[in-house]
């Protein structure tokens, strides 16, 4: 620290520029270094980026703590969210000096603070204060010996050395949080389950706009019917727990249909203690599929949803710039399968109406001969069969009624179970069996838009990763609207991927087609690459600290992937 402060002190009132010298080697300040990622170029750019590293064992944890994915996860994001609430205090202000990341009640890899091999590492932006083009080295030297050393103090050092565990009360519910859900999706595969809501879980958020718990929300009760008890870390947990099949979520509007499955949605990744549905878990390749108008396709097999078009055009390759509602909602479905999805969670009202029902009247006036649509219905007893399930709300759509092996009613917040008495008046076409998608070669896949990715000016000496808004992500001449991908939890997730694809992509073509990586698919490009970032965090991949971003699971990442397309096109 002396010698970082004696350093900032010969830079006073001296070029601006002369900051960038700081970023020439980490400095020592004991328990932890402090290293210049990004230093900006004037006091108008973008924050520099600056990066905290100490060994665990010196911020007074137990060894174990940087042992196992669940343990790492659990501290990492603990010590994020305390810094982060140390770091707003100090600086409530927009414009603040020191800046850290911000995160939702998902407990994610992030780059922002992560663990491993013993080492922790926090990453921060902080303004270097400047008039006009010279260096204000008093104002520097403060913020970095004074006021970084306090935040770090305040928030990374282990304060519960004498409780139980030799860490904080707070710090053990984070970790029993992954333990348990670890322990319940080993339940749910035993037990045939797709999901499990356990009783006390609190569903509705406070608004539409916020993911805070809802006060005086009703608490979850499983209803007797679907009702089990788990044996999970010792205890026993009742809950709802939804078998794989076809789910049927019904009931009136405003009664908590669709708040069911939003929480069965968000909870593809696990909660932080107090957020309600930290005990909900469903299968972790569960993605919620919906219309898309307008989105991309390229290359895609619709043929077990949309028969060759008028015209004589096959739909085994199926292309278009701007997809149709229902063409677009076939596509999100099968590429859900191709990209390892084995759950599918639907909405009615975010649902085209022609993809999951057809008209018995309609469907006796055209035949099939004069519809390429094939509807979910005639398909969706078939697709379970093959070990996939379907959790669908369907206030309006009645005919999935009968396809249900279970079926849930919600009614003022509480679940009943009800047995479908009648007869749908369908008729099924004549199909053949349904054909799961195979995954794609990735290096085929890019191959007609890798000469996209590439700078987009030429003062730029890499390629640049990017959001327009919270959802348009940018990458190079590609772009992907990934506002539809309701499973990516944040916008630092949307950039995770767009970085992790980049640097697949960069990989493939300068290996060029004789790497032996040329032969894999595109869902096993994609989680080898997860699986890399779960161990190591961000840091060994090119630009990983350069942005705060966080992991997103493989199949969300290859839906990105899916829609990417050249800007230039529509």
């Amino acid at each position: 620290m002396k010698a970082l402060y004696q350093k900032i002190r010969t830079l006073a009132g001296k070029n601006y520029g002369l900051y960038k010298s700081l970023a020439d080697k980490p400095w020592d300040f004991g328990d932890f270094s402090l290293e210049f990622l990004h230093v900006q170029g004037d006091p108008f750019a973008p924050a520099s980026r600056i990066m905290i590293k100490a060994n665990l064992q010196m911020l007074g944890y137990p060894s174990e703590w940087g042992g196992t994915f669940e343990r790492r996860l659990a501290l990492s994001d603990f010590l994020l969210r305390r810094m982060s609430a140390v770091v707003k205090e100090k600086y409530p202000d927009k414009d603040a000096a020191v800046v850290f990341d911000v995160a939702g009640p998902e407990m994610l890899v992030r780059n922002s603070l992560w663990i491993d091999n013993g080492e922790l590492r926090a990453v921060l932006q902080v303004r270097l204060p400047g008039e006009g083009r010279k260096i204000q080295s008093e104002a520097a030297a403060e913020i970095l010996t004074m006021v970084l050393p306090d935040l770090v103090s305040a928030s990374l050092y282990n304060e519960g050395s004498r409780c139980e565990g030799g860490v904080l009360p707070e710090l053990t519910a984070h970790y029993n949080v992954l333990a348990d859900r670890a322990e319940v999706l080993k339940e749910l595969d035993a037990r045939g389950l797709a999901a499990f809501v356990p009783d006390g879980a609190v569903l509705p958020r406070a608004s539409g706009i916020s993911e805070e718990p809802m006060a005086g929300a009703i608490p979850f009760e499983a209803p007797a019917e679907m009702a089990v008890t788990l044996k999970v870390n010792g205890r026993e947990v009742r809950g709802m727990g939804i078998p794989k099949g076809v789910t049927v979520i019904t009931g009136g509007a405003f009664h908590g249909k669709s708040t069911l499955l939003q929480a069965l949605t968000r909870s593809v990744y696990p909660h932080v203690p107090g957020d309600g549905r930290e005990g909900i878990v469903i299968d972790e390749s569960a993605l919620r599929v919906g219309v898309e108008d307008g989105r991309s396709v390229r290359g895609t097999d619709l043929s077990q949803f949309v028969r060759d078009l008028p015209g004589g055009v096959s739909t085994r390759e199926f292309t278009t710039a701007s997809a149709s509602g229902s063409t677009s909602e076939a596509a999100n479905l099968l590429e859900a399968m191709e990209a390892g999805s084995k759950t599918y969670l639907i909405d009615e009202d975010s649902s085209a109406v022609n993809f999951l029902i057809r008209d018995a009247r309609v469907r006796k006036l055209l035949g099939d001969d004069r519809e390429p649509l094939i509807p979910l219905t005639d398909r969706i007893r078939d697709i379970a069969a093959q070990g996939r399930s379907f959790i669908l709300v369907a206030g309006a759509c009645g005919d999935y009624l009968e396809l249900a092996d279970n079926i849930i009613v919600m009614a003022n917040y509480k679940a009943e179970c009800a047995k479908f008495k009648g007869t749908v008046e369908t008729t099924p076409a004549n199909l053949p069996p349904f054909v799961a998608p195979a995954c794609r070669n990735f290096a085929e896949y890019i191959k007609p838009i890798q000469n996209s990715i590439r700078p987009t000016s030429a003062v730029e000496r890499q390629v640049k990763v990017k959001l327009s808004g919270d959802t348009l992500l940018q990458m190079g001449f590609l772009v992907a609207d990934t506002s539809r991908l309701v499973t990516l939890a944040d916008k630092q997730q949307r950039l995770g991927a767009g970085f992790m694809l980049l640097n697949l992509c960069q990989n493939v073509i300068s290996n060029g087609s004789g790497d032996d990586s040329s032969a894999a698919s595109i869902i096993d490009c994609i989680g080898k690459l997860c699986e890399k970032i779960r161990n190591v965090g961000f840091r060994n991949l090119p630009q990983g600290m350069s942005r705060e971003m966080s992991l997103a699971r493989p199949v969300d990442i290859a839906c990105v992937l899916f829609r990417l397309r050249d800007q230039g096109r529509k």
